[in-house]
């Protein structure tokens, strides 16, 4: 007797009538895209903007400068600091092997 029951209870359930889900296909539409696609602003150096909508930015690259040759005077000024970096090493390994 209670199958019975289960079962009538099953067929009401399917026998209702349920909403029709249909899609227009405006809920697939992802949230970065605007409605205006054919927007007329004038995107920043860096940025664009695809055919659908959505605003990408790439890393703009600096223009590229040459280096000058070092004068005489900062020639010197080289010699003096590798020759002072030289000493500075010399001396902290003679003090690491006096103390060891």
């Amino acid at each position: 007797m209670k199958n019975k029951t289960a079962n009538q209870a099953t067929l009401n359930r399917d026998q209702q009538s349920l909403p029709s889900h249909h899609s227009d296909g405006s809920e697939l539409v992802p949230a970065e895209i605007t409605s205006d696609l054919q927007s007329d602003e004038i995107l920043v150096a860096g940025y664009t903007q695809d055919d659908e909508g959505i605003i990408d930015n790439y890393a703009v690259e600096p223009p590229m400068s040459t280096a000058t040759y070092p004068t005489p005077k900062q020639q010197l000024r080289y010699v003096f600091l590798g020759a002072g970096a030289i000493v500075l090493v010399g001396i902290t390994l003679w003090i690491t092997f006096a103390i060891s």
